[in-house]
């Protein structure tokens, strides 16, 4: 043993009592035996692991019998830095890393060609993306269904499930376990295992006796980082790899388990107490991030859980302010101008970084007002996990409807526009009108009527299909407001169908939302002068800017509570505090109440002395839909159920929901009139365009085509398959 280890071991222990709190001693000292760690936020549950392994090497456990698993490199790679700063170089023989790559190390090992090859290369999520597409190109499926898919088979092998013991209940989940086994066969074909095949694999591994025993037999203490992020199939291995000596140590939050979209299963807690059992437990309940207010408010909120293990936590930290509800801004434009102004006003006040405030929300949806706010104040800011909102892809292709609209001849915007919505339109068409106009001198948007007599069979009539609707869509439109026209154009533009089975089709949505209540703050802003062609310009300043981030390195971050676990802030704006969006609602169905509640309770950790949460009370992506303030800030003693502004009065507040394929304003989807009703001198209600009498019908297009003349906009002609109507009758 060298000398500087053997004088560390020989002096520390006495030492790390005195840099621990009692529980994290309790923890850190425990006798042999399964030990589940409950570290409440900030509680230093990095530090325990440490000492923990510092503690057995110190009671003179050979290195070669500790195995560490962590979720992240960097986790794994500080912990033995910290490590050998206690024992010296003996921190070297410990097997320590993420879960993935020890297993891929043993498989490595271990594997003779059943599934794979010992050299099998790992795909990662763009190669395992690729092979999914692929199969769906294959089967003539959708190819933006890929995420989705591809999710659903990771969560499936997370779960130990082959495609057989899948019970599907969505068409997309019962596509899914069909290409699961095609899917497999290619990664096989390939000699690759994905990386959760990494997992899958390895228990199947230690289903052989004689490989589980000799690893039993190696590794005598087994030690876990973050124990609420593991998933089944984790578990399934770590309970087969501590059968022998039931040395199994981990340390997690129960109340920070926020992943079950990835697998990770809270129950995992309880699983581990009924197969070692008895477990003892171990409470670390001391913060040393948080003020006690802020902990006031994290603890009202665990006392209202019904799944979670009991714990208090407290800090020997100075006071502070009383975190503050701020929950009567008219929409999210002014919760975000109140935003940048309490940033600016706490810099001042008491000498913070930029990079000492956070802006977090529930969905990446939500940012497009914060960010807006801090680009007109010129105040850097750093996106967390997404791309800037003008950067989305489907906020892009309803800016190139828009742009198409005031300006037919932008060739780049009707190219985008044929790639999302041009059924039948295909790339030998496009070519032939780009080859015609170049050859006549005109515009492709020119050259279509022209080359559509040229074309024969579903080439001239998929063509033809789109001229007619890209035609009605800008008469449609003409002379309405620019926020009316808008919302017009994305309810025509077939864009909301297009997403709604698509990968993350609620955010997806929203953002579509969002880009029409943008329109609506912008013309608030500008008054008369705001046109079409004005917002547009604004839209592409914002997305043709430079990353935020980038060249900056003080800068306010914008994140999804996800995307900030671990971190810490000296203030947290929790922003969009709304039913809805906080818990979250999803396809109109309230999602996991208890899961919402710890995503909101590590929001509120992140903050070290200021905590402000945020809540505007209109929807303005769907005109001026009222909201109500999440139940979690009632909980916690914040907010009191209050009443609605005078100006509406009587309504009823309304859950966020995600808006339906074809959305309708002005009245509900049961009251929209099939298009074979509309005929000849019906008096109808339009969405947009008001009252007005049918004046003219032709059957052009799957639903027909009218013209009605309107008391307040004219005469219009509209596709019955996008335009919605509500018959008025004499009654």
């Amino acid at each position: 043993m060298p000398e500087d280890s053997r004088r560390n071991l020989l002096s520390s222990p006495l030492t790390w009592q005195s840099e621990l709190d009692p529980q994290q001693w309790r923890a850190v000292s425990h006798p042999d035996g399964p030990v589940i760690v409950l570290a409440g936020a900030g509680s230093g549950k990095t530090r325990v692991l440490t000492y923990r392994i510092a503690y057995l090497l110190a009671q003179g456990t050979p290195p070669t019998a500790i195995l560490a698993l962590t979720f992240t490199n960097k986790a794994a790679e500080t912990m033995r830095k910290r490590i050998e700063t206690l024992v010296g170089n003996l921190a070297h023989g410990v097997s320590m890393g993420t879960f993935h790559s020890i297993f891929a190390r043993w498989l490595r090992y271990e594997l003779k060609g059943a599934p794979v090859q010992a050299s099998f290369t790992i795909y990662d999520e763009e190669d395992s993306k690729a092979v999914v597409s692929a199969i769906l190109k294959e089967l003539n499926q959708d190819k933006k269904l890929t995420d989705s898919i591809r999710r659903l088979i990771s969560f499936w092998k997370n779960q130990a499930l082959d495609g057989s013991e899948v019970r599907p209940s969505t068409p997309t989940e019962a596509l899914a376990q069909k290409i699961y086994p095609h899917y497999q066969a290619r990664l096989r074909a390939a000699q690759a295992l994905d990386f959760d095949d990494l997992l899958l694999e390895t228990l199947r591994l230690f289903q052989q006796e004689p490989i589980l025993r000799r690893y039993q037999e190696r590794f005598r203490y087994i030690l876990v980082d973050e124990y609420q992020d593991t998933n089944p199939l984790q578990y399934q291995i770590l309970r087969l790899l501590a059968q022998a000596h039931r040395n199994l140590f981990v340390v997690g939050d129960d109340a920070q388990s926020i992943y079950s979209f990835r697998g990770a299963d809270i129950q995992n807690f309880r699983h581990l107490e009924r197969d070692f059992a008895p477990v003892s437990i171990v409470r670390l309940e001391q913060n040393y991030r948080s003020t006690p207010e802020i902990l006031r408010s994290a603890n009202k909120l665990l006392e209202t859980s019904s799944e979670l293990y009991a714990k208090k936590l407290f800090t020997q930290n100075p006071s502070g302010p009383a975190p503050e509800p701020h929950i009567d801004f008219l929409n999210s434009s002014e919760e975000a101008q109140f935003v940048v102004k309490k940033i600016r006003d706490l810099r001042m006040r008491y000498h913070l970084r930029l990079s000492d405030f956070a802006i977090l929300y529930r969905v990446h949806s939500y940012s497009r007002p914060f960010e807006d706010q801090l680009r007109r104040e010129r105040i850097p800011y750093r996106l967390v996990g997404g791309l800037s909102f003008y950067r989305r892809e489907e906020v892009k292709h309803l800016l190139a409807f828009l742009r198409f609209v005031l300006n037919p001849e932008d060739e780049q915007a009707f190219l985008r526009i044929v790639s999302v919505v041009g059924t039948g339109v295909g790339e030998g068409t496009i070519r032939h009108c780009q080859r015609l106009a170049g050859e006549l001198g005109f515009s492709l948007w020119e050259a279509i009527p022209r080359a559509i007599p040229q074309l024969r069979g579903p080439a001239q009539r998929a063509l033809q299909a789109l001229h007619q609707r890209l035609m009605l869509l800008r008469e449609s439109v003409q002379g309405l407001p620019l926020p009316e026209a808008v919302e017009a154009i994305l309810e025509m533009s077939g864009l909301l169908a297009y997403y709604q089975d698509s990968d993350q089709a609620q955010e997806r949505l929203e953002n579509l939302r969002d880009l029409v209540a943008a329109a609506r703050d912008f013309a608030r802003d500008v008054g008369p002068e705001a046109s079409l062609s004005a917002f547009l310009e604004q839209a592409a300043l914002a997305s043709s800017a430079e990353d935020p981030e980038k060249g900056a390195t003080d800068c306010v971050l914008l994140s999804t509570v996800h995307g900030v676990k671990g971190m810490e802030f000296s203030a947290v704006f929790l922003v969009g505090a709304a039913e809805g969006l906080f818990p979250l609602t999803v396809a109109g169905r309230e999602g996991n109440t208890e899961e919402e509640l710890r995503i909101f309770y590590v929001a509120l950790t992140r903050a070290e002395k200021h905590l402000f949460i945020t809540c505007p009370r209109f929807d303005t992506r769907y005109g001026m839909r009222p909201v109500v303030v999440s139940r979690f800030v009632r909980q916690i003693g914040l907010a009191e159920e209050l009443p609605m502004p005078p100006a509406v009065t009587g309504l009823r507040p309304l859950p966020l929901k995600p808006h339906p394929v074809s959305p309708t304003k002005g009245f509900s989807p049961q009251d929209i009139t099939a298009p074979e009703q509309i005929q000849v001198g019906c008096r109808v209600e339009h969405t947009h365009f008001g009252v007005g009498v049918v004046r003219h019908r032709e059957e052009n297009g799957a639903a027909g085509v009218v013209q009605v003349e309107f008391d307040r906009v004219g005469l219009k002609r509209l596709d019955l398959r996008y335009a919605k109507f509500r018959l008025i009758t004499d009654s």
